[in-house]
């Protein structure tokens, strides 16, 4: 027998869904590629979105799991107002079952027990917060952010009035209709390329929408949206030259070759339990990105002499150091390198 408290607190905070059509007593969601359709008193598999009484509504918007102020560069995010603190937010459910989730405790929520355990902050407490705390940045992040996509609007809106950025810590997996309504209110799009095939997705998250989450990448950064890329290298999954360089091409052509791209190294995690990513694999792919003309890229989850700083493209001068996701010395002069001039895309 359902709990009557959770009942009342649920139908309190329920918030009708954007980007749905009604088909009958059922729903079709239009938010991410699943378009999942849901019959009355059923979730989507996002385990956010509900069916009630014929609409959808979403079961998550106004209330979080989790909030903490990381330093910027945790998200990550190393050209997009570095050395500043974001405040983070973190909810439940995922349009995405990756085998090797770090968060899948939060993530991979979908029983309404969980709901429970999420506590109300209005999006006017999230931008309160925000700025009591010198946070210059609300990051959503911790799950997959897209599904809260009502709440984010929201508080988006609010943030901006107040000089707040809003960064969505994605894995791009979002319809092109929801994303174009929303990215005029997003600041910055980190986005995770998992792999570059189809076969590959399907293998890890069960979903095979690469083609997806590529199209997102592009529309948010040609909308002008800060996008920084991040793949979690995964030893005899998505290591091999082939797979890395058509990545590369893809960022070259499709996008900028000063995109920062953040190379991170897997450890078992959830229902995947592969070798851990070395180091050296990383250095690798590295001088393999670097070789091949990427100006930016940044190694994660391991410790290297490589991949840490900001090097200038020009003249090879460190312009800003890191230690351990934090930044240590900027010596960018309005965004560009004291030595010879050269001019970064980067929000200071």
């Amino acid at each position: 027998m359902p709990d009557p408290q959770l009942i009342l607190y649920l139908r309190n905070t329920l918030t009708e869904a954007l980007f749905y059509e009604k088909k009958g007593q059922e729903v079709l969601c239009r938010l991410c590629p699943h378009n999942c359709t849901i019959s009355p008193g059923k979730k989507g598999f996002c385990g956010a979105r509900k069916n009630r009484g014929g609409k959808l509504y979403s079961l998550t918007s106004g209330r979080i799991i989790s909030a903490a102020c990381d330093p910027i560069e945790k998200k990550p995010l190393f050209h997009f107002h570095p050395g500043t603190q974001a405040y983070s937010l973190g909810g439940l459910g995922c349009n995405l079952a990756c085998k090797h989730c770090q968060n899948h405790e939060i993530s991979q929520k979908r029983d309404d027990s969980s709901l429970s355990q999420m506590y109300e902050m209005t999006p006017e407490q999230i931008v309160v917060n925000a700025m009591g705390k010198g946070c210059k940045t609300i990051a959503w992040t911790y799950n997959e952010p897209t599904i809260w996509y009502e709440y984010i609007l929201e508080t988006s809106l609010l943030a901006r009035e107040k000089g707040i950025k809003t960064a969505l810590i994605t894995n791009g997996v979002i319809n092109k209709e929801a994303l174009e309504y929303l990215l005029p209110h997003i600041d910055a799009y980190r986005v995770d390329i998992k792999g570059f095939s189809n076969e590959f997705y399907k293998k890890l998250t069960g979903f095979p929408f690469l083609k997806r989450v590529l199209e997102s990448a592009e529309l948010a950064f040609h909308k002008g949206c800060h996008v920084e890329l991040v793949t979690n290298i995964i030893p005899h999954w998505n290591d091999d030259k082939t797979h890395i360089e058509r990545m590369i091409d893809w960022i070259k052509s499709r996008l900028n070759d000063g995109i920062p791209w953040h190379i991170t190294a897997y450890h078992p995690a959830y229902n995947l339990h592969e070798e851990r990513t070395s180091t050296e694999l990383l250095e690798k792919i590295y001088m393999l990105a670097k070789e091949s003309g990427l100006k930016h890229i940044y190694l994660g989850n391991v410790y290297s002499s490589l991949g840490s700083d900001t090097i200038c493209p020009a003249c090879g001068k460190k312009l800003i150091q890191r230690c351990a996701m934090s930044m240590e010395e900027n010596l960018l002069q309005n965004g560009s390198c004291p030595d010879c001039g050269y001019r970064l895309k980067m929000f200071q």
